[in-house]
């Protein structure tokens, strides 16, 4: 059995039986473009060939385990269950401008063990494969056709460093942004990264539209290096020449993600110190408060105060450099990156 996701095994099956190519622009239209979940329900095909998808062929291997909604119907976060038995997590953000954002995951857990994320408690438990990544992004497109909208942005900014499985999220990707499939502009699908340096460079390499957030966290080594190890092996001079790189071949800019954590990494120094390092680059600043959890055990974190989160972006708005600071739009449902998974995992454990 194979995903009828991986269009190179789905041909392939066609071809074998006989069929004609154009059977299988059927199968796709009615996936991608119809929302049809069950392939009884593909009517553009004969009952034989409905037999033979039914026999060889899944549309969804990920198993809903929780979907919860927060109070004001804005958000939806989906824990999904693996093949393998292991949590991953996705969400779905409705703005009201009608922005319907997806933010997905690649892996189950995370190998980057940052210090504040609750995802990185759970080390890395698989890569997903690209049928996973899509059947997230296909869950949310249905679920939003249904309330009469529609899925406008992807974001590779859940569970998983999506550098550390590149072949499958290009493969998502590919599939994401494939005008008779899913149909994403290239501008609208973002890869956040910790910094993974080589993964930088394919990257660049391959999408030279598709846009890239860096999760940065603190504008010196030695500040990142308490919070994020990834920062050993790739400094921040390291990682960004490959930037640098990036912004000249796309002239894209960056979004850079910055956690404000309370006598961490919102010392009124640091903001001077983040000035520097990005006022003559293409870049964004996306303050983002601290989210405390529950299990982060060998850490105790605070948020820091909004006040100082603003005095901290007025040096920034001061020198030139744009910035935003998040709405949090889930508290009520524990959407910070792992927290179900988490949640889930404590369960069993007892």
């Amino acid at each position: 059995m194979f995903s009828i996701h991986d269009e190179e095994k789905l041909i392939e099956l066609l071809e074998s039986h006989g069929h004609k190519k154009f059977r299988y622009a059927q199968i796709e239209n009615a996936i991608y473009k119809n929302f049809v979940t069950h392939f009884d329900d593909i009517q553009t095909i004969s009952k034989d060939l409905r037999e033979l998808l039914n026999q060889n062929c899944f549309y969804q291997s990920l198993e809903i385990e929780e979907q919860i909604e927060s109070a004001d119907s804005q958000t939806t976060k989906i824990l999904w269950k693996t093949s393998k038995w292991h949590n991953i997590e996705s969400v779905i953000m409705r703005h009201l401008s009608w922005r319907n954002t997806l933010c997905i995951s690649c892996q189950s857990g995370c190998p980057m063990a940052c210090t504040f994320c609750a995802t990185g408690k759970l080390w890395l438990l698989e890569n997903l494969h690209f049928s996973e990544i899509i059947e997230q992004v296909m869950y949310a497109a249905k679920l939003l056709n249904d309330e009469w909208s529609s899925l406008r942005n992807i974001v590779f900014m859940w569970m998983g460093e999506p550098f550390l499985n590149y072949p499958n999220v290009k493969k998502a990707i590919e599939i994401m942004t494939e005008q008779k499939k899913i149909n994403l502009s290239n501008r609208r699908v973002t890869i956040s990264t910790c910094g993974i340096v080589p993964g930088i460079e394919k990257f660049t390499a391959d999408f030279d539209q598709t846009s890239l957030a860096i999760s940065l966290h603190a504008p010196t080594d030695e500040v990142r290096r308490e919070i994020m190890p990834v920062d050993h092996t790739y400094p921040l001079d390291t990682l960004m020449t490959a930037l640098d790189k990036y912004t000249k071949k796309t002239r894209k800019r960056i979004f850079y993600e910055y956690i404000m954590i309370n006598g961490v990494t919102d010392n009124i120094h640091l903001a001077y110190k983040l000035w520097e390092l990005l006022k003559w680059r293409m870049a964004h600043v996306n303050f983002i408060p601290y989210n405390p959890w529950e299990w982060a055990g060998w850490v105790e974190y605070s948020t820091t105060p909004k006040f100082l989160i603003q005095k901290f972006q007025k040096v920034l708005d001061e020198y030139g450099v744009p910035s935003t600071i998040r709405v949090t739009m889930w508290d009520d449902i524990a959407a910070a990156c792992g927290q179900l998974a988490n949640k889930n995992k404590e369960k069993l454990e007892k």
